[in-house]
């Protein structure tokens, strides 16, 4: 369940983006031309968010020695909502895309994966993140 909750607090922006987008929406268009790294993305992102969520955790057995993960997942969290602010308010800059938005999400889960001590997330969420960066570094970073 702890998976689950953490990753519904990362969907949120995307929720909102879907119902609501901004007027100047350039990330509609955030696809590799590239099939075979779009399917990278795809597969990666779906197979960390399904073992963050399926792979029974050990949340709490860390001690303080683990809160430090949880306290930089939160900052990548709230780094990546505030990216979201700035680009409703029309921001659309590349850096702000590649750092704001497309480098966050697998840095939290990434965090998240090791708080949980879920070691198995750790390899997948890597290439999706690594994959989620360059595609959209090619589209917007000139």
């Amino acid at each position: 369940m702890t998976g689950l909750v953490l990753y519904v607090l990362q969907l949120l922006p995307n929720i909102v983006w879907l119902a609501m987008p901004p007027a100047n929406d350039v990330l509609k268009h955030n696809s590799s031309p590239h099939a075979a790294l779009n399917l990278v993305e795809q597969f990666f992102g779906i197979a960390t968010v399904a073992l963050l969520i399926i792979v029974i955790s050990r949340v709490g057995t860390q001690g303080r020695n683990g809160s430090w993960m949880l306290v930089c997942a939160a900052g990548f969290l709230a780094s990546y909502y505030l990216a979201w602010v700035l680009y409703y308010q029309g921001n659309v800059s590349g850096w702000l895309l590649v750092l704001g938005i497309a480098a966050m999400p697998p840095l939290y889960y990434f965090f998240v994966a090791s708080w949980m001590k879920n070691y198995l997330a750790l390899i997948p969420c890597t290439i999706f993140g690594i994959a989620h960066v360059t595609i959209t570094w090619s589209n917007y970073v000139k």
